[in-house]
């Protein structure tokens, strides 16, 4: 529960620098449109990490968050082998 509280807090904090520039978000059930999302999302979250608006933990567990799942629906529209799943295990984050 706490970590969906902080997802959005921050999405509200992000979507004041959106107004700034023209920026795109789509809704609509598509994997190309939903992965846009997710590399805007990433953006958003290095743009406040890199001004200190969030700590390196919160930026580390959304990097990955963010960038497995980018993984795994790439490999739905085209499977190269972006993620190594021989071991079948989960890794939990660790929280300071």
């Amino acid at each position: 529960m706490k970590k969906i509280l902080i997802f959005t807090a921050v999405m509200l904090m992000l979507s004041g620098n959106a107004s700034e520039e023209k920026v795109y978000i789509y809704c609509k059930p598509d994997m190309k449109s939903c992965i846009h999302n997710l590399e805007q999302i990433k953006f958003w979250v290095e743009l406040d990490y890199e001004a200190g608006e969030i700590d390196q933990n919160i930026y580390t567990e959304y990097h990955i968050a963010i960038s497995n799942t980018l993984r795994s629906l790439e490999m739905i529209l085209d499977n190269k082998g972006q993620c190594d799943t021989t071991d079948n295990k989960v890794y939990k984050l660790k929280y300071n």
